[in-house]
C-alpha cells in the first residue's frame, strides 16, 4: 500500500514537471477561490455577536479568570455532547480576543484549509496514479465542495464539527502516510479520534469509520486482528467515558412507528443531498443516488479485500465516507422529529455531509483508473467529468442561495449586536423581551435570562463592550423622526386584555454611514423625572417609505418606517406616555423622536 502511494506521489510530480507556468498559475488560482470565497463570505457576513449555544460560554470565562474552573466544568454535558477540547479552545480564544465571535469563525476557517491540505496530500497518494486531468478535476472539484457557502461558516459554535472533521481526516492520512512505523501510526490516529470522541457525539463514530483505514495497515493477520481489537477498545472505553452521568435530551415530538420511519427515511436522504440542493422535491432522489454510488464503491472494493486482504488505496476514502454516513445516521436519529425537510434548511449538519460527497468523487477516480488505465477518450471519464459539472453548478446554485440567506439575515443579526451593546438599558423583566416575535435579542437567544446571567458574567470579567453613560437628548435640534400612528394626541385606552399598534419613522439626518437606524426603542414615562429611561420594547426600522423619502427628497430615506403591535400588558394599568428613540452611536447618544403617545391601560376593559 505505501510503496503504491510513493509511486503515486512520484508519478503525480513526473506526469506534472512538463506542464507550463500558466497551467501552475491556473491551478493555485482554481485552489485558491473557493478558500478567498469562504473567508470573503465570514468578512461580509461574520457579525461579532453571541447567539444561541455560544451563550454557555461566558460563565466559563468567569470560572477560568476566578480560578474555580474544573473538570467536571469542561467534561459536562452540552445537550448530548461532552464538548470538552472545543471548550478548552474557546476559553483559549476568548481570553485572546475578549470574547470576539469572528475570531472563533476564523479558527474555524483555519481548521477547514488545514483539513483542506490535508485531503489533497491524501489524494496524492491515493490517487497520484490517476489520470492527471480527472485528478486535477476532482481535487478542484473537492476544494469548491469542502469550502461551499452552504455551510454554518457564520456560527463560532460550530467549531466541534470543523475539528472532528480534522481529526477524522488528518488520522486517515496518518494511516495511509509513509515514513512512520505502524505502531506510531495507530496510536497517533487513535490520539485524533480521541479528540474527536470528547468533542462532540458524532466524534464517537470516528472510531469505527476508520477501522477499514486500521486494516488496511501492512502486516500479518495476528497483527491486523490485534490492531483490530484494540481500536474497538478505544472505541468501547470513549464510549464508556463518555456515558458517566451520561442524560439523553427529551423528545420534544413524539411521532408514531411508521409515521417516524417514513420521516426518518427521508430526513436522511435529504441530509445526504443537502451539500448540494435545498429542493425538497429532489433531495431525496439525489440522496438515494449518493448513497447508492456510495453502496457500489463498497461492494466494489469489499470484493478486492476478499481477493487481495488489502483495501489498498481507498480505505482512506472508505473510512470518511462511512464516518460522513454513520454522522448522517446518527443525526437521523436525535432529529427527524424536527421534520423530513429540517436538514435542508440547517446548514450545520452538512459539513459532515459533505464527506460522503468527497469519497465518492475520489472512490470514482480510483475506479476509472484501475478498470481504464490506459484510456484516452472513453465513457466512463466523460461521464465522470460531466458528473463533476453537475455537482459544480448544484454548488453554484447553493453558495448562491447561502450569499442571500446571509445578506437577508444581515440586518437583523447586526441589529442584535447593536441590541446586546445596549443591553444595560433594556427593562428585561417586559413581557416584550421575554416572548415577543420582533425583540431584536432574538435573533441571538431565545431566551433573554440566558443573555442576562452572560452579559453578567462578561462584565464581571471585563469582557466585550457594553454601553455605559451613554448621553440622553429628549429636545435633539434636528428632527430625527416622529412618532405618527396613532394620530390622536389624546390619551386612548386600551383593556389589558387587548393590542395596540405604534408606527411612524427614524432617520439619522447627518451625513453618517448608515441613513437609517437598525432600531428604535419604547421607553414609557418613569415615575422619578431624574431617572433615565429604561427601554420596554423595540422596533426594527427596515419599512418601505416613498412618502418620507418623498418629503425630505433623499432616496436614502426610502426604508426609514417602523411599525410594532403590542400587547397592552406590556405597559402597567393606569395611563403611560411612550417615547420612541433611536441610539447614535458615533456621537454614543439617545435621540428622541418627536411625539408622544399616551396610553390608559384599564384593568376590567375600556371605560
Amino acid at each position: 500500500m505505501f510503496d503504491v502511494g510513493k509511486r503515486s506521489a512520484t508519478a503525480h510530480r513526473s506526469a506534472t514537471a512538463h506542464r507550463s507556468p500558466k497551467f501552475y498559475l491556473g491551478l493555485w488560482i482554481g485552489y485558491l477561490l473557493p478558500i478567498l470565497g469562504a473567508i470573503a463570505f465570514v468578512a461580509k457576513f461574520g457579525v461579532d455577536v453571541p447567539t444561541f449555544d455560544q451563550w454557555v460560554l461566558p460563565s466559563l470565562f468567569e470560572k477560568t479568570a476566578a480560578g474555580t474552573l474544573t473538570f467536571g466544568d469542561l467534561f459536562a454535558l452540552h445537550n448530548t455532547h461532552r464538548i470538552l477540547f472545543p471548550r478548552l479552545i474557546f476559553i483559549g480564544l476568548g481570553f485572546l480576543s475578549k470574547w470576539n465571535i469572528l475570531a472563533e469563525m476564523s479558527f474555524n476557517l483555519g481548521w477547514a484549509i488545514l483539513s483542506f491540505l490535508g485531503l489533497y496530500y491524501l489524494s496524492l497518494i491515493a490517487n497520484g496514479m490517476a489520470d492527471r486531468t480527472l485528478f486535477h478535476l476532482a481535487n478542484l472539484l473537492v476544494c469548491v465542495l469542502f469550502f461551499s457557502l452552504n455551510q454554518e461558516w457564520l456560527w463560532g459554535f460550530q467549531l466541534p464539527i470543523f475539528l472532528i472533521n480534522f481529526c477524522v481526516i488528518f488520522a486517515c492520512l496518518i494511516l495511509t502516510i509513509d515514513g512512520k512505523n505502524n505502531r506510531s501510526k495507530f496510536l497517533l490516529s487513535a490520539g485524533l479520534c480521541g479528540i474527536a470522541s470528547f468533542s462532540s457525539l458524532q466524534g464517537l463514530l470516528s472510531w469505527l469509520a476508520l477501522i477499514p483505514a486500521v486494516v488496511s495497515l501492512p502486516g500479518n493477520n495476528n497483527q491486523k486482528r490485534r490492531r483490530s481489537l484494540l481500536w474497538l477498545l478505544g472505541f468501547v472505553v470513549s464510549c464508556g467515558v463518555y456515558a458517566i452521568g451520561y442524560i439523553r435530551e427529551p423528545r420534544t415530538v413524539t411521532l408514531s412507528g411508521w409515521e417516524r420511519i417514513y420521516t426518518s427515511i427521508h430526513f436522511f436522504l435529504n441530509l445526504l443531498a443537502a451539500p448540494l440542493t435545498s429542493s425538497s422535491k429532489i433531495a431525496g432522489f439525489v440522496g438515494f443516488l449518493i448513497l447508492i454510488s456510495f453502496l457500489f464503491f463498497l461492494i466494489y472494493n469489499w470484493r478486492k479485500y476478499r481477493k487481495f486482504h488489502t483495501f489498498l488505496n481507498a480505505s482512506p476514502w472508505i473510512s470518511i465516507g462511512l464516518f460522513s454516513v454513520s454522522t448522517s445516521v446518527l443525526t437521523t436519529v436525535g432529529r427527524a422529529e424536527l421534520g423530513a425537510d429540517y436538514p435542508l434548511s440547517a446548514v450545520r449538519y452538512t459539513t459532515h455531509s459533505l464527506l460522503l460527497i468527497i469519497a465518492i468523487l475520489y472512490l470514482g477516480l480510483q475506479w476509472i483508473s484501475e478498470r481504464y488505465p490506459n484510456f484516452k477518450i472513453q465513457f466512463p471519464a466523460l461521464l465522470y467529468s460531466f458528473l463533476c459539472g453537475v455537482i459544480a453548478c448544484a454548488l453554484w446554485v447553493s453558495s448562491g442561495q447561502a450569499i442571500a440567506r446571509s445578506d437577508r439575515n444581515l440586518f437583523y443579526t447586526q441589529s442584535s449586536q447593536t441590541c446586546l451593546y445596549l443591553f444595560p438599558y433594556f427593562n428585561t423583566s417586559s413581557t416584550f423581551f421575554e416572548n415577543h416575535p420582533q425583540r431584536c435579542l432574538l435573533p441571538s437567544s431565545k431566551s433573554t435570562w440566558w443573555i442576562q446571567d452572560g452579559v453578567e458574567s462578561l462584565q464581571a470579567i471585563g469582557f466585550r463592550n457594553f454601553a455605559h453613560d451613554v448621553k440622553w437628548e429628549a429636545e435633539p435640534d434636528r428632527t430625527y423622526g416622529y412618532i405618527d400612528n396613532p394620530q390622536k394626541s389624546d390619551i386612548f385606552q386600551v383593556a389589558n386584555s387587548q393590542s395596540f399598534t405604534l408606527g411612524g419613522w427614524a432617520i439619522f439626518p447627518e451625513k453618517t454611514p448608515s441613513a437609517t437606524p437598525q432600531l428604535v426603542f419604547l421607553s414609557r414615562q418613569s415615575k422619578s423625572p431624574e431617572a433615565a429611561p429604561q427601554f420596554f420594547a423595540n422596533a426594527y426600522v427596515n419599512l418601505d417609505s416613498p412618502d418620507v423619502a418623498e418629503i425630505l427628497g433623499r432616496d436614502r430615506h426610502s426604508q426609514s418606517r417602523w411599525t410594532l403591535t403590542l400587547s397592552a400588558d406590556s405597559l402597567p394599568p393606569g395611563e403611560s406616555t411612550i417615547s420612541a428613540w433611536v441610539y447614535d452611536r458615533d456621537r454614543d447618544r439617545f435621540v428622541r423622536l418627536q411625539g408622544e403617545i399616551n396610553v390608559k391601560v384599564n384593568k376590567d376593559g375600556l371605560d
